[in-house]
């Protein structure tokens, strides 16, 4: 396959990519995304059936994110979206909220007309879902691109890249949270109020504000963590 321009994982630009990178990033962002859950075993055949290409390519990406963590090479061969044990649940929210809310705070600094407008175009694509509906790709694209919508206003790729590895190990629990039952319903409706109340922080350009908002969301998902895990 020929090089060309392509996006990192969230979307934004990086430099041309080889068909490796495509699958690596590809793969990176269905992990982001929830799209697997945790204990979630990836088959190598099965994974390359989804994104249509060869078996070396998926081979080298599942390498390369079984290195940084994101997953787990079992004795057997095979591989699976890591289970976090309570205690590392708990250390990647603390790492969250330090970062993720100092990243809204820059975010609100530094917007700007055209970049907020984009982040009100991410909210209401996630708004569009309806709430008692089946939680599908499309719903939690639309959640990831929101956040990473705040997190590259920030200007600084460095930041984003920090965010995006916490998100490998965050998105396999996000999809516990909007699909268990009626728990996962209060946490959609919640979520919205808060998703609601970050964009007027950046609206206003209040970085405390923001900070606070942003703040707010991730312990509300660490609350949903607790509930599932309690069942």
């Amino acid at each position: 396959m020929s090089e060309g321009p392509e996006h990192d994982a969230v979307g934004g630009r990086t430099a041309r990519a080889t068909q490796r990178d495509k699958v690596y990033l590809d793969l990176k962002r269905m992990l982001m995304l929830g799209s697997f859950p945790a204990g979630a075993s990836l088959p190598v055949r099965k994974l390359c059936e989804e994104l249509g290409v060869g078996t070396m390519p998926v081979r080298d990406a599942v390498q390369r994110l079984a290195a940084e963590g994101a997953l787990d090479a079992l004795p057997n061969g095979r591989l699976r979206v890591p289970l976090l044990e309570t205690a590392e649940i708990e250390e990647l929210f603390a790492l969250r909220l330090l970062i993720e809310p100092h990243a809204a705070a820059r975010a609100a600094e530094a917007a700007t007309g055209e970049t907020f407008a984009n982040l009100e175009a991410a909210l209401a694509a996630l708004e569009s879902f309806d709430l008692p509906a089946a939680v599908d790709s499309a719903q939690l694209s639309a959640n990831l691109a929101f956040h990473f919508a705040i997190y590259r206003m920030t200007g600084s790729p460095q930041l984003v890249q920090i965010i995006e590895n916490l998100w490998l190990r965050f998105g396999p629990l996000l999809t516990g949270f909007m699909t268990t039952g009626d728990c996962a319903q209060a946490y959609r409706a919640e979520q919205t109020v808060l998703h609601r109340r970050l964009v007027e922080a950046v609206r206003m350009r209040d970085p405390d504000f923001a900070r606070s908002a942003m703040k707010a969301i991730i312990e509300r998902s660490s609350r949903a963590a607790r509930e599932i895990g309690a069942r």
